[in-house]
């Protein structure tokens, strides 16, 4: 029997080629909140996390920093290998639709752009255009919505791809040449459009980010501490 991830690299390639076509006109894509098109990007990987007994059924969001100071601390966060454990309070949540496969992998298909007030001017910092810095989280939906309610007796975090060391990247423009704090760890060079935001490690040498394809596996790992 045949896996069904094993189609999602084709089709993500060709969804990176469709994406190109595009780009050069300003709105990645051509896709908003009013007007979904066809997946822009497709993310699949692996559940690596017990889903335990909660009154409802699993659900997906992404969560994204609301400003650029946000970013810059949820890039510290990654950068130093830290756990997500509320990091999603203050953040932007943009519910997903994700298709499940057995035993425990998915593919969550990005069928717009980053939600308006998750891009970010990078005029401010010396760049262009704009940029959305977020990560996947996987929860438990015991109010059956679809949203992650968070706050006193609030849903169950089962996992999230912050943990894993991998953060969901989209640009629409250019990084700026010359940085300051964690910008200066982050690649020379960052695709336009959705990519993965990676920690990689040299030697001796201090981490920095690395810009890896939206076709890279993305594993979903258990929040390391359990949020108070």
């Amino acid at each position: 029997m045949t896996h069904p991830l094993a189609r999602v690299p084709r089709l993500t390639s060709w969804l990176a080629t469709l994406a190109l076509g595009v780009a050069g006109c300003g709105e990645y894509g051509l896709a908003d909140e009013t007007y979904p098109v066809e997946p822009v990007a497709v993310l699949e990987g692996e559940l690596h996390a017990g889903v335990g007994h909660g009154r409802g059924p699993t659900a997906m969001t992404l969560a994204w920093a609301p400003d650029l100071a946000v970013t810059e601390r949820f890039a510290a966060l990654l950068l130093a290998g830290g756990s997500s454990c509320g990091a999603e309070q203050g953040a932007l949540l943009q519910p997903m639709s994700f298709q499940p496969y057995f035993p425990s992998s998915f593919v969550l298909p990005l069928s717009t752009t980053p939600m308006p007030a998750a891009q970010l001017a990078l005029e401010p910092l010396g760049g262009k255009g704009r940029l959305a810095l977020g990560w996947v989280v996987f929860f438990q939906d015991d109010n059956r919505n679809g949203v992650l309610d968070l706050g006193p007796g609030g849903e169950r975090v089962v996992a999230t791809s912050l943990d894993s060391g991998l953060a969901v990247l989209f640009l629409d423009g250019a990084l700026p040449r010359e940085r300051s704090g964690t910008w200066t760890e982050w690649p020379g060079e960052v695709p336009r459009g959705f990519s993965l935001l990676g920690v990689r490690s040299a030697g001796s040498e201090p981490p920095s980010f690395t810009a890896l394809p939206a076709s890279t596996s993305l594993s979903l790992e258990a929040a390391r501490h359990v949020c108070p």
